[in-house]
């Protein structure tokens, strides 16, 4: 016993070693939230049970609730627990690690490998790749740099070099010291050029798209009527700059809505992706967008309901149409069903008495969702667009993107007057839909 107490690493209550994290008394091992519910809710089941009895007193509770960070008084607890238990679940309390604990244990744990002799790594092959290879789960560079560096330092007479390059690091090794150190400082001149003529080549293709798409405007004929509604590629120096990995296909399409100059995007910006709702009028913007939160959180609700009949439906539909009557200026429920695409149900805002040439600068308001994590952001965001000309064939923007900054620029280029396909809509990153993502991700 004292072979493994002597590489534990023990830190605020928790104890780290050979890949297990437990909390202190008893060396409570974490339950995941959604296999704690189904022990201690609605009641207490026979595994729940199980596990109350396999520690002492109320020692699994209580390890359970410092994994999730959950905070008590000593008077809340009685017996083994069960009761504080409940209580915590139904809170919402133990859906999600905190961070700090997170970080705690894989603090904890390489600090672990660190304390293990290369004889006890020799048969864990696993260990040897976190130790030397990784930090936090990802490939750490600079590790593998200086075991490459020290394994080569125990061979007579072989040099080594290292080049540093734009993108990554080589390390260089031979018997002439001449040639490594020549290899190693055109390391960083080769890369970046080949990292430019990429970066060429992938602007020359979508410079292409571009010129093929103004060339077949060109060739039609007859009047041409000009819309913003089309298929763009995007490009944002910023998301460019500190993702580049997820910068490669950055694309927006827009979409008529059934209300005059109000239009639906659906964006895909690497690391986030999502829709707009597009108007050159602030007040049909407004109104829009605030129709589309009151359908979607109506849904929401009706979901929690459960399903109804179609005599409740009738009904619901005559309350709705007598309402409406009322007072047209509230906006009416609907149908339960969720509309297809992004239309509004409510008053529509007032029309231009004109239809004529389109505007060019317009309003914007964005919900989005994280790529990443897919954590929805559902505060809407505000932003701007200006074509360039009344071609509406190219335009500046400028948005708040969540994760990215304020007021972030970013420029478009239509290649083609058909949008594609909707794959998601606004009510898709409303409050509601990130509750339920929220609880997905933890149960």
């Amino acid at each position: 016993m004292s072979y493994y107490q002597d590489n534990e690493t023990t830190r605020d209550g928790f104890v780290c070693a050979y890949g297990r994290f437990y909390a202190q008394p008893g060396r409570v091992e974490r339950v995941d939230s959604s296999s704690l519910r189904s022990m201690f809710l609605p009641k207490l089941t026979p595994e729940g049970r199980r596990q109350l009895n396999a520690g002492y007193s109320d020692e699994f509770v209580r390890g359970q609730l410092k994994h999730y960070g959950v905070q008590f008084d000593e008077s809340e607890i009685s017996g083994n627990g069960t009761l504080l238990m409940k209580k915590a679940l139904q809170a919402g309390k133990c859906d999600k690690v905190p961070d700090h604990i997170s970080e705690l244990r894989k603090q904890m744990h390489a600090e672990w490998l660190n304390k293990l002799t290369s004889e006890q790594l020799s048969d864990h092959p696993e260990w040897v790749i976190e130790r030397y290879f990784l930090s936090s789960d990802r490939l750490d560079h600079s590790k593998t740099t200086t075991v490459m560096n020290e394994a080569a330092s125990k061979v007579t007479g072989l040099h080594r070099a290292t080049g540093l390059g734009p993108k990554t690091q080589t390390i260089f090794m031979g018997w002439d010291s001449v040639a490594v150190g020549k290899a190693a400082k055109s390391h960083a001149a080769k890369e970046a050029k080949e990292l430019q003529a990429a970066e060429n080549k992938r602007e020359d293709e979508r410079a292409e798209m571009h010129t093929n798409y103004l060339n077949t405007i060109k060739r039609k004929k007859g009047p041409r009527t000009y819309s913003p509604v089309g298929s763009y590629i995007i490009d944002c120096k910023q998301i460019e700059g500190e993702w580049p990995d997820e910068a490669g296909d950055l694309s927006l399409d827009i979409r008529q809505t059934k209300e005059h100059n109000v239009f639906e995007a659906s964006f895909d910006f690497g690391v986030l992706e999502g829709v707009m709702i597009i108007s050159a009028e602030k007040n049909a913007l407004e109104q829009y967008c605030s129709q589309l939160d009151y359908e979607a959180e109506s849904e929401g609700e009706e979901d929690e309901e459960g399903d109804w009949s179609e005599e409740e439906d009738e009904d619901r539909e005559k309350i709705d149409v007598e309402d409406k009557v009322e007072n047209d200026r509230k906006p009416a429920i609907g149908s339960k069903r969720r509309a297809k695409g992004l239309q509004g149900h409510g008053p529509p805002p007032k029309k231009s008495k004109a239809r004529g040439a389109q505007p060019r600068m317009y309003l914007l308001k964005l919900k989005c969702r994280e790529t990443g994590e897919g954590v929805i952001q559902s505060t809407e965001q505000r932003g701007t667009i200006k074509f360039k000309d009344e071609n509406l064939d190219g335009f500046i923007g400028k948005a708040n993107l969540p994760c990215v900054g304020q007021g972030v620029p970013f420029s478009a280029r239509k290649i083609s007057d058909t949008p594609a396909c909707p794959g998601n809509s606004w009510a898709d990153y409303s409050e509601s839909a990130y509750e339920y993502a929220r609880v997905g991700r933890w149960h």
